[in-house]
């Protein structure tokens, strides 16, 4: 054979060759920004946090942790947390190595380096408990209100109760086209979460679910739950309510 045919037919197992390969992948395109699955948001630390204004200018967040600690920050700064100093003798003290927090829950003495501040309690009150999925959020203000709903929705009640003494708020009586239940509680102010507080009111909610249709007065009580029905309420709350 010749130089050319032997040539030619190198050529021909050559090409043939590169037909037989695979064809290279199409290239991916990038996901657009915007649908790109969002970061969620990092819940605020300090949200409930007891707030102090300074002599002088200047605020302290804590917040007081149930485990001991606390967790502080002066001016919007830097958090810090505070481990409960169980050797102060003369006040409640948190401290790490370079910050100290004593207080007596109305006020705080923040010390840090040649920082040194007093600073007294601003107390927040706080909304009510939301409940997932009411259609509507009833207050004390709406006592009396005609309410309607439909079938397979629910509504919410946030009244002020006192369950350190044992009043809480509940359905009495509830007719049977809706069921009642206790829904969230909570703190009415930040002045709650100061150590050694005891006492005071709280967020109470009861969750009304209409299983029928129907059309009547909601009454809710205010009552110690071990008392007799002969026991007068406390406290009542009133409205009206269509089902449909």
């Amino acid at each position: 054979m010749n130089i050319r045919a032997i040539a030619a037919v190198t050529g021909l197992g050559l090409l043939a060759a590169a037909c037989s390969q695979p064809a290279p992948p199409a290239p991916v395109e990038p996901t657009p920004v915007a649908d790109q699955p969002a970061t969620p948001a990092i819940p605020d630390a300090f949200a409930y946090a007891v707030n102090y204004e300074c002599e002088g200018g200047g605020v302290v967040d804590v917040v007081y942790n149930g485990n001991g600690d606390a967790l502080a920050r002066l001016d919007g700064g830097t958090a810090e947390t505070l481990p409960m100093n169980p050797d102060s003798q003369t006040s409640i003290e948190y401290k790490n190595a370079t910050t100290t927090l004593q207080t007596d829950g109305s006020s705080v003495t923040w010390k840090s380096g040649a920082t040194t501040k007093t600073c007294m309690i601003k107390t927040r009150e706080l909304p009510a408990p939301k409940v997932e999925g009411a259609v509507r959020a009833l207050g004390e203000a709406d006592a009396g209100a005609n309410v309607e709903m439909k079938v397979g929705e629910k509504i919410s009640i946030a009244l002020v109760g006192i369950p350190t003494a044992g009043y809480v708020w509940g359905a009495s009586t509830p007719p049977a086209f809706i069921k009642a239940s206790d829904g969230p509680g909570g703190a009415t102010s930040t002045a709650q979460f100061t150590p050694g507080f005891a006492g005071g009111s709280h967020w109470e909610v009861v969750v009304i679910e209409a299983l029928a249709a129907g059309e009547g007065e909601i009454t809710l009580a205010q009552r110690r739950p071990w008392e007799t029905a002969a026991e007068p309420d406390a406290k009542t709350f009133k409205f009206k309510l269509k089902v449909s």
